[in-house]
């Protein structure tokens, strides 16, 4: 499969089915973080202290908001 040239309207296509995906993922976490007052989500670094269990934590945290999302 050789790489095909495409036209300036292929182009233009081809930029808007890549970014409309990523604008919209960033528009959601930005109107969690603004409107819902949601934290941001902060990972601990790997050298601090009780590292694992504050991974555990925040991987429970958001298994649980999953679940409150899905339910009517």
């Amino acid at each position: 499969m050789g790489k095909q040239k495409l036209s300036p309207q292929g182009q233009r296509l081809r930029i808007i089915i890549l970014t409309v995906p990523i604008i919209a993922a960033t528009s959601v976490v930005l109107y969690k973080r603004l409107v819902l007052g949601e934290s941001q989500r902060k990972l601990p670094r790997p050298g601090e202290r009780d590292a694992d269990r504050k991974i555990l934590e925040f991987h429970n945290e958001e298994s649980s908001n999953d679940r409150n999302e899905r339910q009517p």
